[in-house]
């Protein structure tokens, strides 16, 4: 069994469950003296995600996709070793039952690891309790700076932008312009002005 889990084909697999095994151990020694590495993770990474998780699969932008993937809604460690476990546990099952090549497995792997992590990260964001911070609240982001940083924005086709809070912390939204025939290009300043539900719609921001 030994050489399943070491085999070539399965190193990227047994890696992943061995970081989620580590990490574990290291929350768990963490919490001994007092030091959790949920809270350290989310410390270092103050990300905030404006999109609608229960959405069909987005289209349009990173950060799109990782909100589908409930990347908001989970301390960032838990998600993590949620993804990670997903990943090691597909992939080690997937070729105990049929061997396939690293080549063939992995990309297999990555979309049922997305998939998985998809389902189980909705119904443990519902039951995980919610961070308390003093991060803004999404609907106080109007009239509020923003700049363009993934895709070209036009009337129904939204990018992604991002932009800083009072307190200095970074949310990623997902924006839109207010004319039919306005574009927004990349690394243009626009100011929100109205929540849709999935989007915001902005105006150029003019000096």
């Amino acid at each position: 069994m030994l050489a399943f889990f070491v085999a070539d084909f399965n190193l990227p697999y047994s890696l992943a469950l061995a970081i989620v095994i580590g990490l574990a151990l290291i929350e768990g020694a963490g919490l001994l003296i007092g030091l959790s590495l949920i809270s350290l993770f989310d410390d270092l990474i103050p990300i905030d995600l404006d999109v609608d998780a229960n959405a069909d699969l987005p289209s349009g932008g990173l950060t799109a996709f990782l909100g589908w993937l409930y990347f908001n809604q989970l301390p960032f460690l838990v998600w993590l070793l949620l993804f990670l476990t997903c990943f090691g546990v597909a992939g080690l099952t997937l070729n105990y039952i049929v061997n396939l090549t690293l080549i063939i497995s992995l990309p297999v792997t990555l979309l049922l690891a997305i998939l998985a992590s998809r389902f189980l990260g909705k119904h443990i964001a519902q039951i995980i309790p919610k961070n308390e911070s003093s991060a803004s609240s999404s609907t106080s982001f109007a009239g509020k700076l923003a700049t363009i940083t993934i895709g070209k924005a036009s009337k129904g086709n939204a990018a992604e932008a991002v932009l800083h809070d009072e307190f200095n912390q970074k949310h990623y939204v997902m924006v839109e312009p207010e004319q039919e025939q306005q574009v927004f290009e990349q690394g243009t300043q626009v100011v929100l002005i109205e929540k849709q539900q999935n989007s915001w719609i902005a105006i150029e921001f003019t000096h």
